[in-house]
């Protein structure tokens, strides 16, 4: 971009915020930023500006491309010559002034004159005392070779006249007040000290000066001038345009030094002061992020901090030295609260142009005002505070070269120290979900509780994602998979990590959904990983995400939404096969093959450390069933365990379980997994399954739903048979199931609801408690016309008006006009029966889970059959009790 129409943009941003207006109105004036103290040299005949009126001063308009090109100078010099051209000037018409009061005083002890009068006066004296040219050159070698510039005779004379008797007797008399009834106060308004003859004025800061100044601090991510003008820069050519300088009694905000501590081996702070607190109202933002590649956290609204530093990947040592980053600390008032709130421009655009607007002290009493806080952390000095070494950030650099931005946060040796004889603590490696970097925060469940029992904890953004090299392949053992296993490696090489033996940390995994994913696939591909507790994961996408050739559309979307938002770098393919399911409805061979390598699928059969397993009931992206196949790969290992409970990809609603309390229970249970297989402190639990029903009792188990005898060989709930025949018409979201109720849109559209273009049948009830606890088996014969490829069926809680588990059932069928029969298991479910039980199951056309623009026609359902299976094996422990011990 051209320089003229970069400063045509900058310009014309200001002039629509207002600061510009000054150019329009007869009290404006145009000057130089007067940072600058050196005299400017005098103007010739030639000059661009004159005199308009007492207190300003017209320039005249060239085009910028005339400054630059005809008399091939830069934008710099040409600015420099006019601000020199004004400043000089001014010093002109100072003196003037001078001379004008002069003759005031000299007129009140003599007779009047005409001024044509007192003018040929004038020039008569100037005559008389102007000295001969051969003494001006003189006085100007002279000047030369002293350094010092030689007096003018104009200010000779000015000098003799200010020290006649009259003139000083007048200097002694106290000078009147000036008051200021403006925010734009014209030149000289302000002026207080007049006892100092000759003495340089202060600098004064424009308005338009000082906004360029922050406006080219955050146009430009290299700037650290901190607000500065910068000489020759744009706002020297966009000041001389004509706009005002605001009051020098401006609003500034004076804020404390910061604050620098180690709390459990982090680094945290307060941007201002020792208490970070909301008091003030202080708005705080970071402007410059750490000066080495640490990650920074701030709370926008204390100023509390908390601080990664980097270290390099070779160190085992840690982080050394110092790092350095700047926050903006702002107090903003309701209109600048009301136009950065503004929807999609407020954070992207307003909000820069109002902090640099803060920065340079313009309009405070409208849009506030704010100073940047420059931070200094000393890591070598910090290191010392707490016996905890210093968690750290780093790139461990994998097997392709991709480097993997990674998180280290050592065990807190003072809270748990290690009992077993060994050198250093055992390592937790947290994977997180897709769309979310590795944490950062000490407080994470994971990283918080690990931390207190003597784990050191590793996070990482995965490949593709975040600070993270390379292209995102959804957990592909290939890539991300192998990316683990070089994150292990480099653990083995760091200071404090127990090891089994060389090159093999003793550690587990924990981690949900495609932190769980990326479990299953380092764990079947690298044997030193010594435990793993996936959770919220999947066996294969294709199964998850287009059952029964059904293309999940809500929760698809909402995937590619979040890699969008965080801009992560995926596989061209995947958004191929998204868009096309989303569109058509259906995946190509080759978009189904990239979803089938993508994630364990069967590699899960070579998988024999011990395995947690928990699954959400309420999950509707990776339902019960993935945890189904996951464990019957498991069968020869002893060493699994099966929770299901209310959370997972979805909404624990009232009357589904208690989703708070069975979060803390997994938690528990993840950590006592753990303790059991990674620190060998307590024994393992006898029970294999466990899983929470619709009241949120816990139910366990030491029989595997996989096995033979789990489920009773005739269900405790009869079959229910309908044959009734209804006829439905198949048209896109009418009358469907979902959105779900309660859930905030979009994850409301992945959830069911009750439809009422539907077949509903009610279920029969058990004569006495039933444990339903898997998939509910249906027969349907139909016959039909159109376009559609599936229906839907789902069971549904009249009690509580509530799709049981949120779970959409896609059913495949064939609508050519001939009778047909399809029988299929429905989406596993958790559900206690008993004899007063209200549940139905509803088959109906269209859902918002699955929705497809193109399924259009009719279906018959002539008769359906419904078995839910049931089992025995499970003994009511009651509501979770909060909290387990570990």
């Amino acid at each position: 971009m051209s320089a003229a129409s970069y400063v045509g943009r900058v310009g014309g941003l200001a002039i629509a915020l207002g600061v510009g207006t000054a150019i329009l109105t007869g009290q404006g004036v145009a000057y130089a930023d007067d940072t600058d103290t050196s005299t400017p040299s005098s103007v010739d005949s030639g000059s661009a500006a004159s005199t308009t009126r007492d207190d300003t001063v017209t320039l005249d308009r060239q085009p910028l491309g005339k400054h630059r090109t005809t008399d091939r100078t830069s934008l710099a010099d040409t600015v420099k010559n006019i601000v020199d051209r004004v400043a000089a000037e001014r010093e002109k018409r100072a003196a003037d002034r001078a001379d004008a009061e002069a003759d005031a005083d000299a007129e009140a002890d003599a007779p009047v004159a005409r001024p044509s009068d007192r003018r040929k006066h004038r020039e008569a004296a100037d005559e008389q005392e102007s000295p001969p040219a051969q003494q001006d050159s003189s006085a100007s070698t002279e000047a030369a070779d002293t350094g010092t510039a030689a007096p003018s005779v104009e200010k000779a004379r000015g000098l003799a006249w200010l020290k006649t008797p009259r003139v000083v007797a007048g200097r002694e008399a106290e000078a009147a007040p000036k008051t200021v009834t403006s925010l734009w106060t014209p030149p000289g308004a302000l002026t207080t000290d007049e006892t100092g003859v000759g003495a340089p004025a202060a600098p004064r800061t424009t308005v338009v000066g000082g906004l360029l100044a922050a406006l080219n601090r955050v146009l430009d991510p290299g700037s650290s001038n901190n607000g500065t003008p910068i000489g020759g820069s744009l706002s020297d050519l966009v000041l001389l345009a004509g706009a005002r300088r605001e009051s020098a009694q401006v609003q500034t905000l004076a804020i404390p030094p910061y604050s620098v501590d180690v709390a459990a081996g982090v680094i945290v702070g307060c941007t201002v002061g020792t208490t970070c607190t909301t008091a003030d109202g202080s708005v705080y933002t970071v402007k410059d992020g750490p000066s080495k590649g640490g990650k920074l956290t701030l709370d926008a609204t204390t100023g509390a901090f908390r601080f990664l530093p980097f270290a390099d990947e070779n160190t085992s040592n840690g982080p050394s030295g110092i790092e350095t980053f700047s926050v903006l600390v702002a107090q903003n008032t309701k209109f600048t609260d009301a136009i950065t709130g503004l929807p999609i421009i407020g954070a992207s655009l307003i909000t820069p142009i109002v902090q640099a607007l803060q920065q340079a002290n313009v309009l405070s009493g409208l849009l506030g005002t704010a100073e940047l806080q420059n931070i200094e952390v000393n890591i070598d000095d910090l290191r010392g505070v707490t016996d905890t070494p210093v968690a750290f950030t780093t790139f461990v650099t994998s097997w392709d070269g991709v480097k993997i931005s990674t998180n280290f946060f050592p065990a807190i040796a003072t809270n748990f120290p290690d009992v077993d004889g060994n050198p250093g603590f055992e390592t937790i490696f947290n994977g997180p979900g897709l769309a979310q970097a590795g944490a950062t925060n000490p407080a994470d469940p994971f990283v918080s509780s690990f931390r207190s029992l003597g784990y050191n904890v590793v996070t990482w953004d995965p490949r593709g994602e975040f600070a993270s090299g390379g292209v995102l392949q959804l957990d592909s053992p290939q890539y991300e998979g192998q990316d683990v296993s070089e994150l292990i490696s480099w653990v083995a090489t760091q200071n404090g990590v127990e090891l089994d033996k060389a090159n093999d940390p003793t550690m587990g995994m924990v981690g949900v959904s495609y932190g769980g994913g990326i479990q299953w696939v380092t764990a079947a591909g690298d044997n030193r990983v010594d435990a793993i507790a996936p959770g919220w994961s999947w066996n294969t996408l294709p199964d998850s995400l287009y059952p029964h050739s059904a293309f999940r559309t809500t929760y698809s979307a909402i995937l590619l939404l979040g890699l969008v938002e965080t801009r992560a770098r995926i596989n061209p393919q995947i958004y191929g096969g998204i868009l096309t399911g989303a569109t058509l409805g259906v995946l190509t061979p080759s978009q189904i093959q990239l979803l089938q390598n993508s994630g364990p699928g069967q590699t899960v059969r070579g998988i024999s450390v011990p395995t947690l397993i928990f699954q959400g009931t309420v999950d509707v992206l990776f339902p019960l069933h993935q945890s189904i196949v996951n464990l019957s790969y498991l069968a020869d290992n002893p060493n699994v365990k099966l929770l299901w409970f209310c959370g997972g990809h979805g909404t624990c609603l009232p009357g589904q379980g208690n989703g708070t309390a069975d979060s803390v229970w997994t938690l528990t249970e993840t950590v006592k997994w753990m303790q059991t297989y990674v620190k060998d402190l307590i024994p393992a639990d006898p029970n294999v399954f466990e899983w929470t029903d619709q009241t949120g009792d816990r139910w366990t188990s030491t029989v595997r739903p996989t096995a033979d005898n789990f489920y009773d060989a005739i269900s405790k709930v009869p079959t229910t048979t309908w044959d009734t025949g209804k006829t439905l018409p198949i048209i896109p979201i009418v009358g469907g199931s979902g959105p779900g109720p309660i859930a905030p849109a979009p994850y409301s559209y992945g959830n069911g609801s009750e439809a009422t273009n539907a077949v509903s049948i009610k279920l029969t009830n058990p004569t006495g408690e039933a444990n339903v606890v898997g998939a509910p088996h249906v027969v349907i014969d139909y016959s039909g016309l159109g376009t559609s490829r599936h229906i839907y069926a789902q069971v549904v809680d009249k009690s509580t008006g509530l799709v049981v588990g949120n779970i959409v059932s896609p059913v495949p069928v064939t609508l050519n006009g001939r009778d047909q029969q399809v029988e299929i298991d429905l989406e596993d479910i958790a559900y206690t029966m008993t004899p007063t039980s209200d549940l139905e199951l509803q088959i109906f056309t269209t859902a918002t889970p699955f929705l497809n623009l193109t399924q259009f026609g009719f279906v018959n359902i002539k008769s359906v059959e419904v078995t839910l299976p049931t089992t025995s094996q499970g003994t009511n422990q009651g509501p979770n009790p909060l909290p387990l011990a570990v």
